[in-house]
Formats: C-alpha cells, sequence, structure tokens
C-alpha cells in the first residue's frame, strides 16, 4: 500500500490553480475583444449615422424630396405692347393647359393617354401621335392640348386620381387682339427649342417658355419676358399629383409703349392689304415709326394656336413670302432717288441755277447709246423745279453724266443709303450703293460712265429699303436732320419706374438753304400740278416724288405677267403749315407710283390729319 506524500497534494492543488488562472485570462481576452468589437461597430455605425444625418443631410432630403414631391415652372406673363394713344396690341389672357408629364407615367404612357382620348372626346391615335412628337420635339412636360373648356376641366379634375402625371394649369397665355395688322411690327413667339435652352437656361429660361422670333417681340426679349415662379407638388408612388406644398409667384415682363399711332396702324394695313409691298411713316421732328405694315402678313396668334398641316404648307410654300418685313427689304429706288441726284449736282456744282434748263424730247443720247425718258414725247425745256414735278428722266441723265459716281456714292452714303438706318433690327438690310471699286472688285471690269447714268435716276445697281427712303425725306422736310428711327418711346418697369427712350440725331445734314428750298418746292410741285397728283389735298400741304422703279427693261416688260410690272412708289411728307408726318410706300409690281402709290398717301394722310373723306350723292331708286 502506496504511503500518502503531502508532496502529491500540493502538486494537484497548484495545477488546478494554474488552470483556473489560465482560463480566467482566457476569458477576459476574449470578453476584452466582445467588448472592443461592439464599441468599434456602435463607433463606425455612429459615424456613418453622422454622415447621412449631418454631413450628406441636404443631398438626401434633396433625394427624398425628389421622390415624393415633384416641381414645375410657372410661366411668367409677358410685358404687354401698348401704342402711343393707348391701345393694347400684344396682352396675355388666361387660359387652361393640359400638361402630362412623362417623367412621372414611364410605361403608362398609353393607359394615360387612351383615357384622355376618352375624356377629350378626340381620336386616341391623333393624340398619341401628337404626344410623342411633342414628347420627341422639346423637353420637360407634354403640353396635350391648350385652352380647355370648363367641361374639359370638370372632367379631369374629378378623374386625376386615375390619371397619373396630368396636371391642368391656369396660364398666361399671349394673345394678339388685332392679327396679322401689327404681325411685321410686334412681330411673333414660339416655344424655345432644345438648343436654346441649353444656351438659355443660365439666363431663366424653362423648357416651357416662349421666345420672341421676330419684330418687337425679338428685339425687346430683354424686357417683355418676366422671371418664372415654380411650383412644388406632392406626388405618390404611382406618380399621382397631391396638394400643393410650395408656391413662388412669378415677375411679369415690362410694358412697352410704342410711337406708333393705332388709327394710322390700322388705315395703313386697310390699304396694303390686297397688295404686296410696304408702308411706313414717321415723325419728321424725332424720327419715331408712327405706323409700319408690310403686306403679305400672318395672325401671329397662330404661332401660339398652331397651324394645321396645310395652313403651315400654305405659308411656307407662299410665293409671296409673307414673313418678309418688307419696309426693311432692299428695291431699286426708282425716281424717288432723283433727289439724291439733284443734290449731288447741286453741291458739285452741275446744277449752277434752278433756272438752268434742260430740253426733254423723250430721250437723251450719250455716246452711242439712247436713254429714254418715261414720257415719250418728252417734256420739253425743264429747270429743277419742273424736272422734279415732272419726273423728268433727261433732266437727271443730264446732271448723272457729268457726275463721277464715287462722288455721287458718297453724297448717297451721307444721306443714310447703304447703311443700316439705326432702328437696331437684325432683320435689316443694308441696302447697296455701288462704286467703283465695287465694280472692279465684283466684276474686274472698270465702270461704265452710261452706269452713272442708269444710277442717277434710281435703276442700275442700287438698291435702298423703303424706310432709309423715308429717311432721305425726312431730312429734306426737317432742314437736314437725320435721326434714328425709333419704335418703343417708354418701358414700364414692374417696380412702377418708367424709361423714356429719346430720340437720337445720327448727324445733321449741311447742306445749302437756297438748295433746299429747290428740292422742297420741286416735290410741293410734283404733288400740286405733276406726277403725285393722287396725293393732293386741299388745305393740306403735301410734298413727295414718285418713283417706277423698273423690273426689266421696257421692251421686255409684257402686261399679261404680272411678275414683270415695275414696283411703284411713292415717298412723301405732309402738315398743316410745316411737316408733322413722312411716309414711303412701296407696291410691288404695281405699276406707276403717281396712280398707284400717290392715292394710298392720300387717304393716310387724310386719316392721320383727321380730314373726312367726302361723301358720294346716292341716288335712292323708287321702290
Amino acid at each position: 500500500m502506496k504511503r500518502f506524500d503531502p508532496n502529491d497534494f500540493l502538486i494537484r492543488d497548484f495545477f488546478k490553480t494554474k488552470q483556473k488562472i489560465l482560463k480566467g485570462i482566457f476569458w477576459e481576452k476574449r470578453l476584452f475583444w466582445a467588448k472592443f468589437l461592439i464599441i468599434f461597430s456602435l463607433a463606425i455605425l455612429w459615424f456613418r449615422f453622422f454622415y447621412l444625418q449631418v454631413v450628406k443631410y441636404s443631398y438626401y432630403y434633396k433625394k427624398a424630396k425628389e421622390r415624393s414631391v415633384v416641381s414645375y415652372v410657372i410661366k411668367a406673363p409677358r410685358g404687354e405692347i401698348v401704342t402711343s394713344d393707348g391701345v393694347i396690341v400684344a396682352t396675355n389672357r388666361a387660359v387652361f393647359q393640359l400638361y402630362l408629364d412623362p417623367e412621372l407615367i414611364k410605361d403608362r404612357e398609353d393607359a394615360v393617354l387612351y383615357k384622355l382620348s376618352k375624356i377629350l372626346k378626340e381620336d386616341f391615335g391623333i393624340l398619341k401621335e401628337r404626344y410623342y412628337l411633342a414628347k420627341k420635339s422639346f423637353l420637360g412636360r407634354v403640353l396635350i392640348k391648350r385652352n380647355l373648356n370648363w367641361d374639359e376641366v370638370a372632367k379631369i379634375m374629378v378623374r386625376r386620381y386615375y390619371l397619373p402625371g396630368v396636371k391642368v394649369e391656369v396660364e398666361a397665355e399671349r394673345y394678339y387682339p388685332y392679327g396679322d395688322m401689327y404681325f411685321h411690327l410686334i412681330g411673333y413667339i414660339s416655344k424655345i427649342t432644345m438648343k436654346e435652352y441649353k444656351e438659355l437656361k443660365e439666363k431663366g429660361y424653362s423648357m416651357e417658355d416662349y421666345i420672341g422670333r421676330a419684330g418687337i417681340e425679338k428685339e425687346f426679349e430683354k424686357e417683355l419676358k418676366g422671371k418664372n415662379g415654380a411650383i412644388e407638388i406632392e406626388r405618390d408612388a404611382y406618380g399621382r399629383l397631391g396638394k400643393v406644398i410650395n408656391r413662388i409667384s412669378p415677375v411679369p415682363g415690362n410694358d412697352l409703349v410704342l410711337t406708333v399711332n393705332h388709327n394710322l396702324q390700322v388705315k395703313a394695313y386697310e390699304l396694303m392689304k390686297e397688295k404686296n409691298g410696304a408702308l411706313v411713316a414717321l415723325s419728321p421732328q424725332d424720327g419715331s415709326v408712327l405706323a409700319m405694315v408690310s403686306s403679305p402678313s400672318i395672325n401671329p396668334q397662330k404661332f401660339i394656336d398652331g397651324f394645321t398641316k396645310e395652313e403651315w404648307k400654305r405659308i411656307n410654300q407662299n410665293p409671296d413670302n409673307p414673313f418678309l418685313n418688307r419696309v426693311l427689304q432692299p428695291y431699286p429706288p426708282g425716281s424717288t432717288y432723283k433727289v439724291i441726284t439733284a443734290i449731288a449736282g447741286l453741291e458739285a456744282g452741275v446744277i449752277k441755277n434752278v433756272n438752268d434748263t434742260v430740253f426733254c424730247s423723250g430721250y437723251y443720247k450719250f455716246k452711242n447709246r439712247i436713254f429714254r425718258c418715261w414720257k415719250p414725247e418728252g417734256h420739253k425745256s425743264v429747270n429743277l423745279i419742273k424736272a422734279i414735278a415732272y419726273s423728268c428722266d433727261v433732266y437727271f441723265y443730264t446732271v448723272a453724266s457729268k457726275l463721277d459716281i464715287d462722288y455721287l456714292a458718297e453724297v448717297s452714303r451721307k444721306w443714310g443709303l447703304g447703311k443700316p438706318t439705326g432702328l437696331g433690327w437684325s432683320e435689316e438690310k443694308s441696302g447697296f450703293v455701288p462704286d467703283r471699286a465695287w465694280k472692279e472688285k465684283t466684276f474686274k471690269e472698270p465702270w461704265y460712265p452710261g452706269e452713272t447714268i442708269i444710277i442717277g435716276i434710281g435703276q442700275g445697281y442700287l438698291l435702298a429699303t423703303p424706310l432709309q427712303m423715308a429717311r432721305v425725306y425726312m431730312a429734306i422736310a426737317n432742314g437736314g436732320y437725320l435721326y434714328k428711327p425709333y419704335v418703343v418711346k417708354k418701358i414700364k418697369r414692374v417696380n412702377g419706374n418708367v424709361i423714356e427712350i429719346a430720340p437720337q440725331i445720327e448727324k445733321h445734314l449741311i447742306l445749302n438753304s437756297r438748295y433746299l428750298e429747290w428740292i422742297r418746292e420741286g416735290l410741293l410741285e410734283a404733288v400740286r400740278i405733276g406726277t403725285g397728283r393722287g396725293a393732293f389735298i386741299p388745305g393740306l400741304l403735301v410734298s413727295g416724288k414718285t418713283g417706277t422703279a423698273q423690273v426689266v427693261s421696257l421692251s421686255a416688260k409684257t402686261k399679261k405677267d404680272k411678275s414683270l410690272e415695275h414696283h411703284a412708289w411713292f415717298v412723301s411728307y405732309a402738315g398743316w403749315s410745316q411737316p408733322q408726318i413722312v411716309s414711303a410706300i412701296l407696291v410691288e409690281h404695281g405699276g406707276h407710283g403717281g396712280a398707284v402709290a400717290a392715292p394710298i398717301a392720300q387717304k393716310l394722310y387724310k386719316t392721320y390729319f383727321g380730314i373726312e373723306e367726302p361723301k358720294k350723292n346716292i341716288t335712292k331708286l323708287p321702290e
């Protein structure tokens, strides 16, 4: 039997104690790491929470808002356009517009369009085609139908729960109460294109805006366009729109007050309506535009209401080009230019005295060429005043033959020809004044003296716009002040401030007073007894010059072809004692200026000065 050894007990006790100690250390380490992992994880979660809730708060708030809130533009009303006598010629009207947002109805477009076609009682295929065409052409919401009636609005509003992405809005739509009467003066607006939006979005334009395309609407776009507002609307997961959360009201554009007289504009339109041509009237006191009409024209409201395919095709294929503002387009000025030839002849000493005469036998022979007068039998002996009054070609052939073309070109440019008038419209053409250097550069040949003779009566390479010719006669009427024409005299800002636009003098032409009186006397006689008798009004001083600008040579012209007829001109000024109005009238292929254009001026001046047309005696037939 083994004897008890106390040392064995001690050894076992030591090992047990050691195991307990080691086991405690092991669990303490595991507990430490477990605590560490928990604290570390919590720290990561806390930092992540801080990052999401604080650092990225605005980003995720915006994202969340985008998912639950949709924002749309409220288009600002454009400024009104008012005539000098207080008639509103371009304004805005409230209309109901039906929009569909493609972003809210992805993969459900056809279903929504089908429901709308039933409500609007429109053909589904046509509505669908219109939607997809608009969606392809423009960014943002699609205008499904404009100017809804009350019945259509009510039907849509009670069914809007089943019409996701559909929104009916009340908008200010451009309205032109006088249609095509002011087309070339006011211009028109149309929907902004994708390219334009990308270029202009930094200037406050939206994808749904309209922009000026011509006339005042284009040239004063910055003033007329207001500042768009915005509206935020709740939407659910199905794209259905709910209550309005926020609304920022738009700021309307500035109003414009024109220099134009409405009654005169109406009369000018009536006089030119059935013709192709232009009429512009200016004030000789400051160059302000009193009336501006180009015919044919287009109703600017159609660019908002929309054209049918047939209407658009008819307009684009119209050979008369109704888009063209003929007031700003160049034509041969014909005999209306003879006043420039006379001024050049007087200043150059070619015409030494008003009573110096030239014998007109019906033609002028220069070397081996014959230049014919418009009157085959001739005017016999004529001086400067008679030559202007009766528009004697031979007299001005004679004067022009003694002038150098470069000098004649210099005088023409001095009187405002061959360059823009200062109106500032992008559609205005410069016209053309030829000279020796141009001929040599263009045709590689010298200038011939016979060409100067043709220029002397306003033919050949010479071109001038009706507005340019009106300015020439304005300077004659007011003593040599060449004003820049302008059409807007006041800008009324939304804050109540009014900006007055002052007249601008381009230059003061210095002309011998005797020369000016001779020219004026010739123009007065032209209306009293000469070629402009059609403009004569008893008691009113009307002075002017007719012009018949040849389209083809006299031998080539045939009366059967209207397009070969000459252009009819009449440029004049009128007043009771002093000139108060200047006008330039052009009728394309109208024939003789005295027979066609002068009577138009007479009726225009009667309206401006309040002279009533004599009533015709109508014999009552027995019943």
